[in-house]
């Protein structure tokens, strides 16, 4: 293993080859859905695998401190034990956030105003032609005004040694101080080199969920990209998106759908999505803050929402929905039998085990057509799936 601190840090557990990891997860996904495969004509020869760097591949990243002999250290949490463990490297963090953290514990260590009674730091970076950054530092105290002027001192001198636009925030109960901005913006380069090639801008805010590995981010949108274009080769349908975040694969997919009605219940990701809109100048995408639920009684026509004011819904003409629910999945049947009434179902997961139960009832209108095994998490057991299903009604 490329870290010294494995098998002491919680953050990786496998120690393996990474080409003996992808086929043991590989394995156990066929193993796992197996029965379902075959009693719905999907040969699971057609999984496809799909392979993230080795290091240096994960864009967030959260610390608490550890203190030994007046020296700091970034801490987690012990494998064996509930206690903290300090660590001086994390090769599966970006380059630019590994080159960050030694510089945060220099800065910290040598200017007391910073460093009393902080106990976390949480990192966001890009990856593109230069990067960006933003560092969270939480406190046990309430931060004064000589606390900013120290953190924007440190902020333009990481500048310098970092050389990309670098953010500092600093949060405590009731208090957040955000010194440049609290987003990063990140470009993604899908087809690269081909004639389908687009470069996609996004924005990821500080605290919001965004994808941790943007190099297997953008073999998701390339997989779900490519499998719908052959579906629906003209814009004359349109998408429903359930949990879209802030507009991850709204935007990417905007371009093969007339419209696109993209739901989430977070008010500060619906911000997130118009603006991720208006840096990708789409146009044909309505964002709207509903849960799952009150979608599905939205467009079931049960209930008027007052947040749907303006908003046209018989215009819409879907034929394809998304769904990228949190790790317990969908669950509820009301909602699968929703999904059902849709000819196509994108399903994307992070959790093989709520996939399986819920595809124990989408598969009971819809076939699996593609199935893709991305290794998000290189290292760890973690596997992130997504789907493409089509009406059985609709298939030869």
């Amino acid at each position: 293993m490329k870290c010294q601190h494995f098998g002491v840090c919680g953050g990786c557990e496998l120690d393996s080859d990474y080409e003996k990891q992808l086929e043991s997860k590989l394995k156990q996904t066929q193993q796992e859905f197996s029965s379902l495969f075959s009693s719905n004509g999907f040969s699971s020869a057609n999984l496809s695998v799909h392979n993230s760097v080795e290091w240096g591949f994960r864009a967030r990243a959260e610390f608490r401190f550890y203190t030994d002999k007046d020296r700091l250290y970034f801490a987690m949490s012990n494998r064996e034990k509930n206690h903290r463990t300090p660590i001086t490297q994390c090769p599966i963090l970006l380059p630019l956030i590994q080159k960050a953290m030694s510089l945060v514990i220099e800065g910290l260590e040598t200017d007391e105003p910073l460093r009393t009674k902080v106990y976390a730091c949480n990192f966001l970076a890009s990856i593109g032609s230069q990067g960006e950054i933003i560092i969270s530092l939480i406190y046990h105290k309430r931060l004064d005004s000589l606390w900013e002027q120290k953190a924007q001192a440190m902020r333009d001198w990481l500048y310098k040694k970092l050389g990309v636009p670098t953010h500092i925030i600093g949060r405590a109960k009731n208090q957040k101080i955000v010194l440049g901005s609290f987003c990063v913006r990140e470009s993604l380069r899908l087809f690269a080199d081909s004639k389908q090639e687009r470069i996609y801008s996004y924005l990821k805010q500080e605290s919001s969920f965004s994808q941790p590995n943007s190099f297997i981010n953008t073999k998701m949108l390339e997989f779900v990209s490519t499998h719908l274009k052959a579906l629906y080769p003209h814009p004359t349908s349109d998408m429903l998106e359930l949990y879209c975040g802030g507009g991850n694969f709204s935007i990417a997919l905007s371009g093969i759908f007339r419209q696109i009605l993209a739901t989430e219940v977070v008010k500060s990701a619906i911000s997130l999505l118009k603006q991720n809109m208006q840096l990708n100048a789409c146009e044909n995408i309505t964002p709207v803050r509903l849960n799952a639920l009150e979608t599905q009684v939205a467009l079931s026509g049960e209930r008027e929402f007052f947040r749907l004011r303006g908003i046209d819904i018989g215009h819409f003409a879907f034929d394809c929905v998304l769904i990228d629910p949190p790790r317990s999945g969908v669950g509820e049947a009301k909602i699968l039998h929703f999904l059902q009434q849709f000819s196509t179902i994108v399903y994307i997961s992070c959790n093989p085990h709520t996939l399986l139960q819920d595809l124990q009832t989408l598969t009971q209108s819809h076939r699996i057509l593609h199935f893709g095994l991305f290794d998000q998490f290189p290292h760890t057991h973690h596997r992130e799936s997504a789907l493409v299903l089509r009406s059985k009604s609709l298939l030869p």
